[in-house]
């Protein structure tokens, strides 16, 4: 019974995290607002084949996240709730079956303790939060790493299909890296059994269940590629997969270890237990836990090998690395402080907590466009405190971990619905936009703009690259709006008729969106 009721209060605060003020955040961030808006693009068309972004072909991602999108925007209508609310399912999905993976193959308290990683990870809630293709592929291969150990234990069939099943789907989310990593996972796995025989391999039905994973996502490739002259494919497969790993793309780039540091950030509320839970799990060899951390390290190890670098990369890590803590800190020694190591950890762990306040201040001040937004480090000040309460509990652990679950869960909370709201706010977009009168009136862009503006006003911004196209443009209304940036600001300003209307900081970005006007609108 006490179990039961854990459980059914872990679910209850797991709802209320994953869906926090999905609704009450703009479509902000650049990948979010073109993916948004292509998923609306599909939505109101009907076209669900070829991607299209302001009426211009989308090669970065297949389409399955725009097809949940668009049944978002059906639902709920087409705006920020609707582009992420499946996002968010899929993030109590993916710590729902976490949890019964674990209930399953090792215990109830530590499945209890895998889920509640999941549930203190900001970074985790983060990705989660947002309408890209990125949660969509995490519950993917999530799904695939949890259904290989099921086949592989049980020799389920059923397990085995669900396995390509998940593949298919990824393939369809994200493209070959929803094979590439299960796949190398499983024969990393394999060895380490020292099961890589043809025996194994052919009762696991790779050949077979390859062909189907292709066969689920072949039918899109093949129209998109049909309908586009092959222009999509060589964008996807050249530019942003072959490309994106031989070769950094838009500055992403960083050394070899930096997907380790993406990992630690995203587990940051159980930093002082993290060597210690992969120690644990390596001296054990519980088969299980061996699994996951075995997974997690394929997709870490491959990223860092890419020249491309995205803390987004590393996501899917974080399901199988909190099966590893969650086993660990459900066997937690009492006596766990003893070890001079452990202290030392759980020492700094406490420093850093209470330098969070003071960083996230000074981190605000550092920004002119956010400078007065320096009051939010307030909310920051429970984990300010749980770093002094980390000291004065020293000698009692198991009070120490779950207050510091607790105080994290908390901040995520705040995090969501007062922390962010009001750095939200400052985008250019719900800066600039009300002071614009956008009814019958043309809105156009020169060169570079700011994405979120498409998705804003749900409809397309027509883009030109010279300024005889713009002059062009003007002759033919009476008023209208050019939205640009800042830097363009002195050759827009030699057009006759032209004049500044206002201009403000891309939120995280370095550009400034400028909006000029012509006429009277």
């Amino acid at each position: 019974m006490k179990n039961k009721l854990l459980s059914l209060v872990l679910l209850i605060v797991s709802i209320i995290i994953t869906f926090s003020n999905i609704g009450g955040l703009d479509i902000y961030a650049l990948d979010e607002a073109k993916n948004a808006e292509a998923a609306r693009q599909m939505f109101e068309s009907g076209d669900y084949v070829v991607p299209l972004y302001n009426g211009e072909l989308r090669t970065d991602k297949p389409p399955l996240h725009y097809y949940f999108m668009s049944v978002g925007y059906a639902l709920f209508g087409v705006g920020a709730f609707g582009a992420r609310f499946f996002s968010s399912l899929f993030a109590l999905l993916t710590m729902i079956q976490t949890y019964f993976f674990v209930k399953r193959h090792i215990s109830v308290k530590a499945a209890t303790y895998s889920a509640l990683v999941l549930l203190s990870s900001l970074h985790f809630h983060l990705q989660f939060h947002m309408s890209v293709p990125d949660p969509y592929l995490i519950f993917f291969l999530t799904w695939a790493y949890f259904s290989f150990y099921n086949a592989y234990v049980s020799k389920s069939r059923w397990a085995l299909l669900s396995f390509y099943v998940a593949i298919g789907c990824g393939l369809l989310t994200k493209g070959p890296i929803a094979l590439a990593l299960p796949g190398i996972a499983a024969v990393t796995f394999l060895w380490w059994k020292k099961d890589f025989r043809w025996s194994t391999i052919l009762r696991l039905q790779p050949f077979a269940g390859v062909l189907m994973s292709l066969f689920i996502a072949f039918p899109w490739y093949y129209k998109v590629h049909l309908q586009t002259n092959g222009a999509w494919t060589n964008g996807f497969f050249f530019k942003h997969n072959l490309n994106r790993f031989t070769e950094p793309m838009e500055g992403h780039d960083g050394f070899f270890l930096l997907p380790i540091l993406f990992v630690l950030l995203g587990l940051l509320p159980f930093i002082p237990f993290l060597v210690q839970g992969i120690t644990f799990t390596w001296k054990q060899r519980n088969e299980a836990t061996m699994y996951a951390l075995l997974c997690a390290f394929v997709i870490v190890f491959f990223f860092a090998f890419s020249s491309t670098k995205l803390p987004n990369y590393t996501t899917p890590a974080y399901p199988l690395m909190a099966i590893v803590l969650g086993v660990y800190l459900s066997q937690l020694p009492t006596d766990w402080l003893k070890n001079k190591w452990n202290r030392s950890g759980f020492g700094f762990y406490g420093f850093l907590l209470l330098a969070f306040p003071l960083g996230i201040y000074f981190a605000l001040e550092a920004d002119s466009s956010l400078r007065h937004l320096s009051y939010l480090a307030y909310f920051f000040i429970p984990l300010g405190l749980l770093g002094i309460f980390w000291w004065m509990q020293i000698k009692s652990i198991q009070k120490v971990l779950h207050t510091n679950i607790a105080i994290w869960v908390l901040t995520i909370f705040l995090f969501f619905q007062f922390i962010f709201p009001p750095i939200d706010a400052q985008n250019p977009v719900r800066k600039l936009l009300p002071g614009m009168q956008t009814e019958n009136v043309p809105i156009i862009a020169y060169r570079q703009f700011n994405a979120a503006f498409v998705f804003a006003l749900q409809k397309e911004i027509p883009r030109y690259a010279n300024l005889r196209e713009i002059e062009a443009e003007m002759a033919m209304h009476d008023n209208g709006y050019v939205i640009s940036r800042t830097s363009e600001l002195s050759a827009l300003l030699s057009i006759e008729g032209l004049v500044y209307h206002g201009e403000a900081h891309d939120l995280f970005e370095k550009p400034t969106t400028l909006v000029l006007k012509w006429g009277n609108p």
